[in-house]
């Protein structure tokens, strides 16, 4: 069974033998697609390091523009499901 709370936007996943998985952090309004969207669970710390990683790679590193524009766009979306644990 799948379960999403429309007040905080987790997906919540029930499977047959008493399994539950809770996906946290989708915004409201955040599209979500078949085939589209994939997963990504981090904790805060590993959110934050990947976070710093890419800010340092867009300052320090000399990359394709379109890495760049790929970066650029995932950053924000970064920091909008972890929030503060990525920005730091």
């Amino acid at each position: 069974m799948i379960l999403i709370d429309a007040d905080d936007g987790a997906v919540r996943v029930e499977l047959p033998h008493g399994e539950v998985a809770t996906i946290e952090g989708l915004s409201p309004g955040m599209p979500v697609e078949r085939g589209t969207q994939r997963a990504l669970f981090l904790d805060p710390d590993e959110a934050r390091t990947l976070g710093k990683m890419i800010d340092y790679i867009l300052q320090k590193v000399k990359i394709t523009p379109e890495s760049e524009q790929a970066l650029r766009a995932v950053r924000p979306r970064l920091d909008e499901v972890f929030g503060e644990a990525a920005a730091q």
